[in-house]
């Protein structure tokens, strides 16, 4: 994984790489007003054809990543992260799947962690801003205590209930879970549940139909959930993006055709 660090515009150091491999990052200096006419934003191309894959910002850090790795934009947000993608991608060249397996978990448990900070600063974000405008006294005690201890370090579980099980052998059994209805946003880290010590809590927030029915509806980002998920690199990215800690933008590679190029190349031999 290789990172080229505030460049001299508008040589970024990718206008030679082949356009057909993933180039290294390139990593600039924000601001909110980088896009704006005259800021002199400019976007880097690999090989003078095209753009990387992913841009990001990271607000915390005022940097603006362009990168083809999701990885290489976790290298920005986790310390010792670029080591461990490293770590990993040795492991793989070494066909030793115990070392491949040490490597993955050791990335994992690194998203992990940085998940868990995220949460703890979102949730007391989320928790005052309840708090400022009166949404905090529409819930009820065990539910404002529930966001406090998460925003105070703890592992959500949301409001615990029994529910209908089997176990092992298949007889009737019950089984604790986690429901939060309240509207105040829980936030979930699902890295802190991997080992079944406790259950993520589910959305139990109702919807009114048309006909006046209030029912639960399942969906894959409940309003009243803000979920982080770890699993591996580009999925964590997302979740960021989509808890707003960063902005994220993907762009798609399409390869110029034999014509445009021919044209391009004839029009430069020209003009030599």
């Amino acid at each position: 994984m290789s990172t080229i660090t505030n460049p001299d515009a508008p040589e970024f150091g990718v206008e030679q790489c082949d356009p057909s491999v993933p180039a290294p990052a390139v990593v600039v200096a924000n601001t909110p007003d980088m896009k704006s006419p005259g800021h002199g934003y400019t976007l880097p191309l690999i090989g003078r054809e095209r753009p990387h894959t992913f841009e990001a910002v990271l607000p915390e850090q005022a940097l603006r990543v362009f990168a083809d790795r999701p990885a290489d934009i976790l290298a920005q947000l986790i310390p010792d992260y670029a080591s461990l993608e490293a770590d990993l991608k040795q492991a793989i060249a070494s066909g030793g799947q115990e070392a491949i397996d040490q490597a993955e978990i050791a990335a994992f448990d690194a998203r992990s962690a940085h998940a868990t900070t995220i949460r703890h600063t979102l949730q007391q974000q989320i928790n005052a801003g309840a708090h400022d405008d009166g949404s905090w006294s529409d819930l009820d005690e065990e539910e404002q205590q529930l966001l406090a201890a998460a925003a105070a370090g703890e592992v959500p579980t949301g409001v615990l209930y029994l529910a209908p099980a089997e176990d092992d052998l298949g007889n009737p059994a019950e089984e604790e879970l986690g429901e939060w209805s309240a509207t105040v946003p829980l936030v979930l880290n699902r890295g802190e549940y991997v080992d079944g010590d406790v259950s993520e809590p589910g959305s139990g927030l109702e919807t009114e139909m048309p006909d006046g029915r209030k029912v639960v509806v399942v969906v894959e980002h409940p309003a009243n959930l803000v979920i982080l998920d770890p699993l591996d690199p580009f999925t964590y990215l997302s979740s960021l993006k989509r808890a707003g800690v960063i902005a994220l933008e993907e762009r798609e590679y399409v390869p110029m055709d034999e014509l445009y190029t021919s044209v391009m190349e004839s029009g430069s031999a020209a003009d030599a």
